[in-house]
């Protein structure tokens, strides 16, 4: 299995302009950051060619772009006065363990799912 445990944040900001929010990652953790739509996530989600962590992935597709199945609220992306004034999204107890996605299985090791879920 995929031998990391994590503690993932997400965090929203909204601005007036993306030119008035400097973004200054940390190398180590971050490749790439780009501003899109939610289709052209769903797009870049799409190509084979690009490689995503397995967490942001597992996180964008169950909450912030989800049509609503797991949480019945809809994602945070659909309704960002929601998400951004009210406490509704924040879940500051739960444990959400799941399995990294199928391109991050395999390896040097033969990584396989653990947890039977997150696809």
């Amino acid at each position: 299995p995929w031998g990391e445990n994590e503690i993932d944040y997400v965090l929203f900001v909204t601005v007036p302009n993306k030119d008035k929010l400097t973004i200054k990652p940390h190398v180590d953790e971050v490749d790439d950051v780009c501003w899109v739509t939610k289709a052209k996530l769903l797009e870049m989600f799409a190509d084979k060619d690009l490689l995503f962590s397995p967490w942001f992935r597992i996180i964008a597709n169950r909450w912030m772009i989800s049509s609503g199945e797991e949480t019945g609220k809809g994602g945070w992306w659909d309704d960002l006065d929601r998400t951004m004034n009210t406490n509704e999204f924040c879940d500051y107890e739960s444990i959400h363990r799941f399995d990294p996605q199928e391109e991050h299985l395999g390896g040097g090791g033969n990584a396989g799912p653990l947890f039977g879920v997150g696809k």
